[in-house]
């Protein structure tokens, strides 16, 4: 019986000609949870991750409810807190902000490792220490062997092949699925939190957030974890500047960090096209891997978990699977929009 939250050393092993409908290239959220549906739908799908285990980089986050009516019990796995509202700061003036229903505090690791275990269950391979080396074409097998797409992966040192129908990029802000298929690189920016005691001031269901048009573009946050315990950040668009200004914003405010979190987390610039043809397979991307955050606060979970979701959708028509993805993403934003949403660089 397999454990949750941990893979054998068999799955750990991708057999060197190994045929699946689909293989999902990277362990993060929207990956997750693409093989999960996917998997529940009947497919055959291996995730291949290039850690030696599942050990997802921690980093607080706050998300919308949706996260709850669209993952189920996985966040319930992943939440730390819930927040109920927003206190904003600038120029000397502050205003507070109520929330309708309570956003969720995630920490990003427990999310991650309850969707590996949920894409498990559902019948999902996860092969742990399996780097993505490259992709192309498969010219040697018919159109009906469902192996369209041949894949060369390293495995504990070892170079192996993979054959797949469909190949789901969710390797993350520097995709080497994308930029094999033939997408651009992506702009990003850096993201730098630190993990500091919660001043006695600040209620544990509310969110700090400062606008300090000098600093960034964006704006500082303190999401609290815990009645001890909160994150502070910011993002900036220089990473030399960003963990500097931080540091003095700590320092102004009397805060010592307890420990640092960081990413560089992509910059939505234009609509990425999340299907690209490569000779008779289809490679898609979800995530970071396209840019799927929002323009204002960088946020990604909401947004490549639905895009995962749309992914998964495309037994009956690829091309209407892919237009949902597009118009739910963008609808998804000017929903959020109209209600006057205001959160922190964490939210999707």
């Amino acid at each position: 019986m397999r454990q949750k939250g941990r893979v054998s050393s068999e799955e750990n092993k991708p057999a060197a000609t190994s045929t699946e409908q689909v293989v999902v290239v990277g362990g993060s959220a929207a990956g997750l949870y693409a093989a999960k549906l996917m998997a529940q739908a009947g497919r055959r799908v291996r995730v291949v991750e290039a850690s030696p285990g599942l050990q997802p980089t921690p980093r607080t986050l706050i998300v919308t409810q949706q996260l709850r009516s669209l993952v189920g019990s996985a966040a319930e796995a992943g939440v730390v807190n819930e927040i109920r509202r927003f206190e904003l700061f600038t120029d000397g003036r502050s205003a507070q902000v109520a929330l309708g229903r309570p956003d969720l505090v995630i920490e990003r690791s427990r999310l991650i490792r309850a969707l590996a275990d949920d894409a498990q269950q559902a019948g999902a391979m996860l092969a742990c220490n399996t780097r993505f080396l490259t992709l192309a074409p498969n010219s040697s097998r018919p159109r009906s062997n469902g192996g369209e797409l041949r894949l060369e992966v390293e495995s504990g040192g070892r170079r192996e092949e993979l054959h797949a129908a469909n190949v789901v990029g969710a390797d993350g802000v520097s995709s080497r699925v994308a930029r094999t298929a033939g997408w651009p690189p992506l702009e990003t920016v850096p993201l730098v939190q630190a993990i500091v005691r919660l001043p006695k001031d600040c209620p544990t269901d509310t969110v700090r957030v400062w606008f300090v048009p000098d600093d960034t573009p964006y704006f500082y946050w303190l999401i609290p974890e815990s009645e001890e315990r909160g994150a502070l950040g910011l993002i900036a668009e220089d990473g030399r500047d960003a963990a500097r200004r931080l540091a003095r914003f700590l320092e102004k405010r009397r805060m010592e960090p307890i420990a640092w979190q960081g990413a560089r987390i992509p910059a939505y610039r234009r609509w990425i096209p999340v299907r690209r043809r490569v000779g008779r397979g289809d490679v898609y991307l979800v995530g970071d891997a396209a840019a799927q955050v929002k323009v204002t606060t960088i946020g990604g979970v909401i947004t490549g978990v639905i895009s995962a979701r749309s992914s998964s959708r495309w037994t009956s028509s690829l091309d209407r699977a892919v237009t949902w993805s597009r118009s739910t993403w963008m609808g998804h934003f000017a929903t959020q929009e109209r209600a006057g949403r205001i959160s922190s660089a964490g939210v999707s």
